[in-house]
């Protein structure tokens, strides 16, 4: 909130922002975030991302609560720090997110939900752990979409997306044109898009995959070699110390991501 509102008070002393300087701001704001933070919290940013989580089974609803509350706290944190930070002059509406001027709320609460689900599809398509087509930077990838969405859904509605990036300038700044479809439009959205990948466009662990977690999630194996065998595939794990991370050798992929525990040398022969 603090760079991509703080980027409306600042970069024209509060005057109305081009939607395209908008989206490369909170893009690159959003790949920032991920890139600093995926790895202690998934870099939830977004209750309609957390929401989503949920819903498909990534997060637990106590998670997703106290996720949701800090997300708010931070929102409202933020604002509030660009808001006294400025001269009075400059604040303007704090890079409130409104309709346009002949957007009528329901073309708003599709654009919305629009923007929202294509954002999910890129934010679950990026953490997919089995897909093996990936290549680049997951956040710059996630950052790209923000910046996609915005270029084109900027000007009707402000291209929220994220119900905090609306509540943050609502309140520190008061405005609440139709705050209810900046809440309902992305989790309306964010949940179609969320379940439309998990359930149609999801990779599909391979037989292989499933086993090696399995395996790796167990603690009684923890420190046993384990052999497994399948069509023209034989699989050997070798315990190895706790600082080693898992390698794989061989002519097969056998784990298409990353496995949280690291007492295996993962050896697959075909």
């Amino acid at each position: 909130m603090i760079s991509g509102c703080g980027a409306y008070a600042t970069l024209d002393q509060g005057k109305p922002q081009d939607p395209l300087i908008s989206a490369v701001c909170f893009g690159m704001t959003v790949a920032t975030i991920i890139w600093t933070f995926n790895h202690i919290s998934g870099a939830h940013i977004n209750p309609s991302v957390s929401w989503s989580f949920m819903i498909t089974g990534r997060l637990s609803l106590a998670k997703m609560l106290t996720y949701t509350v800090m997300q708010c706290a931070g929102s409202i944190g933020g604002c509030a720090v660009v808001w006294f930070m400025v001269p009075d002059a400059w604040r303007g509406r704090l890079g409130a997110t409104v309709l346009a001027e002949g957007v009528t709320v329901g073309q708003g609460f599709v654009i919305e939900t629009i923007a929202t689900f294509i954002l999910l599809l890129g934010v679950f398509a990026s953490s997919d752990q089995y897909r093996t087509d990936h290549g680049g930077s997951m956040p710059l990838a996630v950052g790209l979409v923000v910046f996609m969405q915005s270029a084109w859904a900027g000007r009707p509605t402000g291209c929220s997306m994220n119900p905090i990036r609306t509540l943050g300038p609502a309140v520190v700044a008061g405005v609440w044109d139709h705050h209810w479809l900046y809440w309902l439009a992305p989790t309306l959205g964010g949940s179609l898009g969320a379940l439309f990948y998990q359930y149609v466009l999801a990779e599909r662990p391979s037989e292989i995959n499933c086993e090696l977690l399995n395996i790796c999630r167990d603690k009684d194996t923890h420190h046993k070699e384990n052999t497994m065998s399948f069509a023209n595939v034989s699989v050997t794990l070798n315990p190895v110390s706790d600082e080693k991370r898992h390698s794989i050798s061989g002519g097969y992929q056998a784990l298409a991501g990353p496995v949280n525990r690291n007492s295996y040398v993962v050896g697959v022969t075909s």
